[in-house]
């Protein structure tokens, strides 16, 4: 019920779910939605799982999508071994899933909203600023391996939202914006597949 209603205001709100150029994206008027996210969620998962397993077409600098219900099990499995904690349950025909880590340190990341201009999405992030290397000190890793006592697996934390995929007659998203170069013009874009 809840999931209809938000199909239903995301495709008011996205007037023009096309692909687009970046040219004018950095234009606030430019936006056709801007609003905050609900079901947001951030987890702990191992970072194998981004190096080793999910593809780079879908991801760059910590930013992609889950595009399908086996990648997204997968993902779930790295997260947690516990036979009690099901993944939620993801239409993946009309949505995608949008994740947030930071690549660099571990930090506490949380997707507050988007902006979407024609399609393409740019989340707004909240995260910590601590400077802890993922996997902790490496000095007291090495340490208890020597030791012979248990080292951590390496892990991120991860903000999770989905997507409302666009399709003929109902807008979506198209894209996710990948931020990192000075001129928008010159960002990335992670396209986003038609649902499997």
């Amino acid at each position: 019920m809840r999931r209809a209603a938000a199909l239903g205001l995301m495709a008011t709100w996205l007037l023009c779910g096309c692909a687009a150029t970046m040219e004018r994206y950095a234009d606030p008027e430019a936006l056709t939605l801007q609003s905050p996210v609900a079901n947001a969620q951030s987890l702990d998962v191992p970072k194998r799982f981004f190096d080793e397993e999910l593809p780079a077409r879908f991801q760059h600098k910590g930013i992609g999508i889950i595009n399908d219900q086996e990648t997204f099990l997968r993902f779930w499995s790295a997260y947690t071994t516990e036979a009690t904690a099901l993944p939620p349950s993801i239409d993946f025909e009309n949505f995608a899933v949008l994740f947030v880590y930071d690549p660099e340190y571990y930090n506490r990341v949380f997707i507050r909203g988007l902006n979407v201009w024609e399609g393409i999405a740019n989340p707004i992030v909240e995260r910590t600023n601590w400077k802890l290397t993922i996997g902790g000190d490496p000095k007291m890793r090495e340490i208890r391996r020597l030791q012979g006592l248990s080292v951590p697996e390496p892990k991120v934390n991860v903000g999770l939202v989905e997507l409302l995929r666009n399709k003929p007659g109902r807008p979506g998203v198209t894209a996710v914006l990948v931020e990192g170069a000075e001129d928008p013009a010159e960002s990335l874009v992670i396209p986003v597949p038609e649902g499997p």
